[in-house]
């Protein structure tokens, strides 16, 4: 079987995913679904559009709460993060995290340790507290530094590296879903 058997056309694909024919090209033409061009025409690979369908039905259900004083870190992040098909709220310090984790259940927070206020170790230790579930990942540009250090030390958390590229923010993500969708129907 060659490469171009293995490939579903947009029409095909249409019909695979039962959307509209033009719904499924607007949506590779705008970078919504995993396409690509040959010969100046959209391709799907089924395993590919699959795997797609099932992060994006799990990430659908996922909150995400970025906290991070740094509008541009924030505005970044929220960009990336909703690109991916989960839903973002941002604090930009310490006292709004507080409230948003009072006011709703995340499954995810993307935490800065250096904030103005009440400081991101404090944060961590709340919702530690209160949401154990929670996956935190910290996300700082002092990852050697002691405080990052001690926080690290305190359970199972990730880090990401400020300056951070796109395919690290994915990567967490993944990993998060993947880890969602083995706990499903665990309790």
């Amino acid at each position: 079987m060659t490469i171009q058997h293995e490939l579903m056309n947009v029409k095909e694909a249409a019909i695979y995913l039962r959307l509209n024919y033009m719904t499924v090209y607007k949506l590779a033409q705008k970078g919504r679904i995993p396409a690509f061009k040959v010969g100046g025409n959209w391709r799907f690979k089924k395993e590919i559009v699959d795997d797609w369908l099932t992060r994006k039905s799990i990430a659908g259900m996922a909150s995400v709460l970025i906290v991070d004083d740094d509008t541009t870190v924030r505005d970044i992040l929220k960009e990336m993060i909703r690109k991916e098909g989960y839903s973002v709220t941002t604090a930009e310090n310490g006292e709004s995290a507080l409230r948003e984790i009072e006011r709703q259940r995340f499954d995810l927070v993307f935490l800065d340790l250096v904030l103005p206020d009440i400081s991101g170790t404090q944060v961590l230790k709340t919702i530690k507290e209160t949401a154990r579930d929670t996956i935190v990942v910290i996300v700082t540009g002092y990852a050697d530094d002691p405080i990052a250090l001690n926080v690290m030390s305190q359970g199972p958390l990730v880090l990401v590296r400020k300056p951070f590229r796109e395919r690290d923010i994915i990567e967490v993500l993944n990993m998060v879903t993947k880890g969602m969708t083995s706990n499903v129907g665990k309790s």
